[in-house]
């Protein structure tokens, strides 16, 4: 009985160390980063609605291209890393909530834009 006594207190007085800078400063970063992407579709909403207002004459036709170049490289890269993120927050088990609205949200903005595009220009 004497062996299973000092066994017990030698297992409690083991030193577990704590979570270091860099581990703290990545949960942080995973459970942020779906605001972040939600952040990314705030300013792609803003940049979509700059392009539809664009007017489109002389140097304004470039302008307008290079905008919705700009868009469907920023929404692109948003979706993969929108897709990564949440797969990433699932494996660790956080909250998914923002996440998954920043892809749903990047999903409707890019088949919004698509039809809009076959509609004005590919159907015409």
């Amino acid at each position: 009985m004497h062996s299973s006594s000092s066994s017990s207190s030698s297992a409690a007085s083991v030193v577990v160390p704590g979570a270091t800078f860099w581990s703290r400063s990545l949960t942080r970063l995973l459970r942020g980063s779906g605001w972040l992407l939600l952040g990314l579709c705030a300013l792609l909403a803003v940049l979509s609605y700059h392009g539809f207002t664009v007017y489109c004459e002389n140097f304004g036709c470039i302008y307008l291209g290079l905008i919705w170049m700009v868009w469907g490289v920023l929404a692109g890269v948003g979706l993969v890393m929108a897709l990564l993120v949440r797969a990433w927050q699932r494996h660790r088990g956080f909250s998914t909530r923002a996440s998954s609205w920043a892809v749903v949200l990047l999903l409707a903005m890019g088949a919004g834009h698509l039809l809009y595009w076959l509609v004005t220009t590919a159907l015409r």
